[in-house]
Parts: C-alpha cells; sequence; structure tokens
C-alpha cells in the first residue's frame, strides 16, 4: 500500500510528459494502447496483490494482545436442506516453532452487530478477551499440532438463518509475549449449496452470468463493427483515409469495443478458472480490470467528442483524438491504480463496504462528476451555437441520454451506502455500469453503420487545407466539392466567433 501513491504520480508523470510529444504518425485507435502501456508498471505491483481467491495461503506477524483478519467470505443461508451448514471454513495453521508462551486463537465473526460491527474506536479500545467474547466461533491453536509438519487442521460449518452474511476469519493473540508470532495459513472457504459455484462467495455468486451475457453481447458488436468497417473497405476506391473505416470516430470506436470484448473474455476466463479451483488466474482478473478501465476511457472520449459536435456538426480530425489523450490520459491511470489499490488493499479483509463507498472509491467518484460537468458544459455550448433545429433537437434528446453514462456509478455508489445489503451491491453495480457501457457502445456502432441514414453522425474525410478555416473559426467555411453533395447544409456550421 504505501507504493500506490508514488505509482500514481509517476503514471500521471509519464502521462504528462509522454503527451507533450508529437505523435502525427500514430493512429487514433492506439490511444488504449498507449494508456495501457502507461499502467504496465502498476500490473507488476498489484498482480501479487490480487487477493480475490477464496482458497488463499500467506503469513501473517501476529502482535501480543493483538488481532488480525485473514479474510471474509460472504455465506448464503439454510434454505433448500436445513440438515447441511450454509458453508465451510477449511483452515490449516502451520507455526514454524513450537511456542508455549504465545495464546493465540482462530476467531470467526459475523456482520451481526453483537458480534463484528466493523471497525471502530470501540472495537479498537477492546482487550483481547473482550474480542473472543464476541467472536461466534473460537478455538485455540495447539502449538504441538500446529508446529508439525502437517499443521493443525481446523473445520468449521458455517450455520445461520434468515440472510446472507459476510464472516470474517481472524487470528487473535492473547498474550504479550514480547515479539510478533508468525503463522502461516492455509484456508478454504465454500457455500456448499451452490453446486457449481460452492468457491463463490454470496456476493460474487452471479458474477459469472454477468459476463457470460457481456461476452455474448461484445462478441456480436465486434463483428458487426469489424463487419461494418470491411463492408466500407471493400466499396472504397482504395484503403487510403478516403474510406469511412479510416476516420478518427471509427477507428477510436472499433477499439473500445475490442477493448471491452476483452474485458469480458478474460474475465469469463477467470472465473471459470475460479469456480473449479477456488483461485482463478489473477493475471487475467487485473488483465480484465486493465481493459475495463480502457475501455470506459474509449467511451468517455467518445461522449467528450459528441460534446463537442464532433462527427454531428463539426468535422473531427486526428488532433481533436490527442486532446481527448491529454485531457483524460492522467485520469485514467489514476483511476485504475487506484481502483486496484482500493480493490485489494488490507482493509478489504474485515469491512463489508462496497470499494467504491470507502474513501478511494468516493475519489474515483468525483472523478466520474468531473467528467460528467466537462460533458454537460461543451454539450451546452454546443447546442447554443447549433443552428439546424434538427441537430438542436439531437443535442437537447440524446446527448442528455448518453450524459447519464456519468451517472451510472455515483448513483449506484449512493444506493449502496444508504438502501442496497452489502451482499448485492457488488452485483448490481457491475450490472448496471457495465450493462448502461455496452448499450451506449451498442447505439455508437449502430449511428455509424453504413448506410443508416437517419443517423446525425457524419464521418466525411476532408484535407486538412479544407479544414483551416473552419477550425480558426471564420464564418466563410466551405466543404469541400466532393463533400457538398453528401453533407447536409447545416450539418458543419462554422464555430462562433
Amino acid at each position: 500500500r504505501p507504493l500506490a501513491p508514488l505509482i500514481v504520480a509517476s503514471a500521471v508523470e509519464s502521462s504528462w510528459d509522454s503527451s507533450a510529444s508529437p505523435r502525427t504518425n500514430m493512429a487514433p485507435a492506439m490511444l488504449p494502447l498507449v494508456s495501457a502501456v502507461r499502467v504496465a508498471g502498476v500490473l507488476a505491483v498489484l498482480a501479487a496483490q490480487c487477493c480475490d481467491a477464496l482458497q488463499t495461503e500467506g503469513i501473517v506477524a501476529l502482535p501480543g494482545n493483538g488481532t488480525i483478519f485473514l479474510t471474509k467470505f460472504c455465506y448464503t443461508y439454510e434454505l433448500e436442506d436445513p440438515r447441511h451448514g450454509a458453508g465451510i471454513v477449511d483452515l490449516t495453521v502451520h507455526l514454524p516453532v513450537e511456542s508455549h508462551s504465545h495464546h493465540a486463537h482462530v476467531l470467526l465473526f459475523d456482520d451481526e452487530d453483537h458480534s463484528y460491527p466493523g471497525p471502530s474506536d470501540e472495537w479498537h479500545a477492546m482487550s483481547c478477551q473482550q474480542r473472543m467474547q464476541h467472536a461466534r466461533v473460537s478455538q485455540r491453536i495447539d502449538w504441538v499440532a500446529a508446529s508439525g509438519p502437517e499443521g493443525q487442521r481446523m473445520t468449521f460449518d458455517i450455520e445461520q438463518k434468515l440472510r446472507p452474511r459476510w464472516w470474517y476469519i481472524a487470528v487473535a493473540e492473547c498474550s504479550d509475549a514480547g515479539e510478533d508470532l508468525l503463522i502461516e495459513y492455509q484456508m478454504h472457504a465454500t457455500n456448499t449449496g451452490y453446486g457449481w459455484a460452492v468457491e463463490f462467495s454470496t456476493d460474487k455468486r452471479f458474477m459469472p452470468h454477468v459476463f457470460a451475457a457481456l461476452l455474448v453481447v461484445y462478441a456480436c458488436l465486434s463483428l458487426a463493427q469489424l463487419h461494418a468497417n470491411r463492408a466500407v473497405a471493400q466499396r472504397a476506391k482504395d484503403d487510403s483515409a478516403n474510406g469511412k473505416a479510416a476516420h478518427p470516430f471509427e477507428q477510436i470506436l472499433t477499439a473500445g469495443v475490442l477493448l471491452a470484448l476483452g474485458d469480458s473474455l478474460f474475465s469469463a476466463l477467470h472465473l471459470s478458472v475460479f469456480a473449479s479451483n477456488g483461485v482463478g488466474l489473477a493475471w487475467a482478473q487485473v488483465l480484465s480490470q486493465l481493459l475495463s478501465v480502457n475501455a470506459n476511457f474509449v467511451l468517455a472520449s467518445l461522449l467528450l467528442l459528441v460534446s463537442q459536435g464532433k462527427c454531428i456538426s463539426y468535422v473531427m480530425v486526428a488532433n481533436d483524438a490527442w486532446s481527448m489523450l491529454r485531457l483524460l490520459g492522467p485520469f485514467l491511470v489514476s483511476c485504475f491504480a487506484l481502483e486496484m489499490w482500493g480493490e485489494y488493499s488490507v482493509s478489504r479483509n474485515y469491512t463489508t463496504n462496497y470499494v467504491y463507498t470507502t474513501p478511494v472509491g468516493w475519489a474515483l467518484i468525483c472523478v466520474d462528476l468531473l467528467l460528467l460537468s466537462i460533458y454537460a458544459v461543451g454539450l451546452w455550448r454546443t447546442y447554443k451555437a447549433e443552428h439546424s433545429p434538427e441537430v438542436a433537437t439531437f443535442y437537447s434528446r440524446w446527448g442528455v441520454v448518453y450524459g447519464l453514462w456519468f451517472m451510472v456509478l455515483p448513483v449506484t455508489a449512493l444506493l449502496a451506502q444508504l438502501v442496497l445489503a452489502p451482499y448485492v451491491s457488488l452485483i448490481i453495480s457491475t450490472g448496471a455500469k457495465k450493462g448502461v457501457t455496452a448499450m451506449l457502445y451498442g447505439v455508437l456502432v449502430v449511428g455509424v453503420w453504413p448506410g443508416n441514414t437517419r443517423t446525425y453522425f457524419r464521418l466525411e474525410v476532408v484535407e486538412s487545407k479544407s479544414l483551416l478555416p473552419r477550425l480558426l473559426g471564420s464564418r466563410q467555411c466551405e466543404l469541400p466539392e466532393a463533400s457538398r453533395s453528401t453533407a447536409r447544409k447545416d450539418s458543419f456550421p462554422c464555430p462562433s466567433p
């Protein structure tokens, strides 16, 4: 955790330094790749911290009169077959040497107020004996068994009714021996009533279904977008930038859809392996999060370009894409690092808070609200400068609908804070955010579909010389001769002075 601020600072500095260099020879579709390279260092550090596994192991240094939480797991409740418990915790403890001066225990808490209500000043002021009294289950570590070659194995049956609950597995030392006690552990937690999904915590039980659906959706969108690119390329006279598929907006959209497809693919791969061994693939999980952040970055860039009237009221050029990179690049790097830090920090082992209701999560939400304000200001200015009532109606209707994407995460976080139970916050927020993202990508794919005569998007590419008067704000700007017959008269109005 102490490395995280340094990683964010160095990544942001690298983002600004690299954005100052010329990139005239690089295609706009390379923007997500540039961003991915910038956070490669963050990946290398954080990949080793992925502790999403519910079959986990590690070594902790337990101080005197201290308590360390090893992990947490959300168990279902006894409903279908009350003869069996809700789940099982299988824990094996190893000690390097036998020591009778320590009095260590394994403690299991649940999220009820009389057991473990969460971190607080009152909890931190409790003695080890008081914490043991709050534990639902406790078992003393046997020094002879724990220091043996096989270690001490403990199995706990979880029994509860009414609703799913979070359970916390901790170790506590109730003596003051003067030195830390090193404990090596292997733990496996399962929801025995979930069939093929026994390895999943209740809050993540339906995550495989979500990503399987997203994988199908993005596979269809990718095939459709690539087919559109090929169809336009076949109709073009050559492979130059005169084809619609070579338009910067089209390139960025294609890259965003493929990034979202990669996110869904690697998430589904990680979850499928997780279902079989309770560990999953750490590299696939981190890579999917990186691709997800980049896909969101691409969609935010496209929406901000729309708010500026690019490809609708004004011609878009490659420099517009690089302007978006300079604006959003630092946000991308910082958000990815903060998201990984918040997700895999040690505090996640002893809190039920949704990651976006933590201080780090609220910082990420503030970024979304900042981008929303930038989008709203740009959309309002473009709407006021638009001369065509038809296009102005597009901005006042669809522009507002597009802007709601920036509100999905803040709204779900607010619901998680005030209304939703802790074990449903993750699945609802993930489904809402990724579902709305997929819908918007689908709308954009349809909007730029070749032959769509009802769309407001105009992806004509013109030579740089003909763009000069329009970029300078001249009131006498003209479309090139070849574009006048295809573009609406009021599709590319001169900007206001």
